[in-house]
């Protein structure tokens, strides 16, 4: 995850870096835009126009008790009655979409499970 701006000197910045602010020259004139991730020939240009100093985003360190990570653990089992309420709401979503193509098959049952997932759980609280 991506989320942390950082300035760092110029001849610091690798290759792959994205940059987090447009960088200009001395006069004010574009040289990159923000967002682009650096190539060599980028780096060359940083130092052709002596720039300094350049801000990349940088990924923020994984904690062990960061919530956005996937869980190892297996589901919990969905009861079947929240199953087929989420069935019948996903059908419903999904009745433009032809579900014999795997990739919309797979969008189907991930996204009727979680829905059943949800319901399930509402009616435990």
């Amino acid at each position: 995850m991506i989320d942390t701006k950082r300035t760092i000197p110029a001849d610091q910045a690798d290759a792959g870096s994205v940059l987090a602010e447009d960088v200009r020259d001395r006069s004010g004139r574009l040289l990159l835009s923000a967002g682009i991730p650096l190539k060599d020939k980028h780096l060359r240009v940083l130092k052709t126009w002596g720039v300094t100093q350049v801000a990349i985003w940088q990924e923020a360190p994984a904690s062990a008790t960061d919530s956005t990570l996937p869980s190892r653990e297996a589901p919990p089992p969905i009861d079947e009655t929240a199953y087929q309420q989420a069935e019948a709401v996903m059908l419903n979503a999904f009745r433009h979409c032809d579900l014999k193509q795997s990739v919309m098959q797979t969008l189907f049952d991930l996204a009727t499970r979680r829905l059943a997932s949800s319901i399930q759980l509402k009616g435990h609280s």
